[in-house]
């Protein structure tokens, strides 16, 4: 089984490392009234780690408000 592991780990790895080489193209990405320009893989990584932030952040709310329905009223 950790041979497995090993084995997917390093799949994603080099499919990771295959994103960042295909993708060093710059991008210009607008906000409001904010420009930036960055490489398109670094706007990838940093918008998949939000995702990750925020999807936990909701499961840890929802977990929380399950919870606290279980419980019963608060007095």
């Amino acid at each position: 089984m950790d041979k497995l592991l090993l084995v997917v780990k390093v799949a994603i790895t080099v499919l990771v490392l295959i994103l960042f080489v295909q993708n060093i193209a710059v991008v210009e990405i607008r906000f409001l009234t904010w420009s930036l320009t960055l490489p398109l893989a670094l706007v990838l990584v940093v918008i998949y780690l939000l995702g990750m932030v925020s999807g936990r952040s909701l499961m840890g709310l929802m977990r929380r408000l399950s919870a606290d329905r279980g419980r019963g009223p608060r007095r």
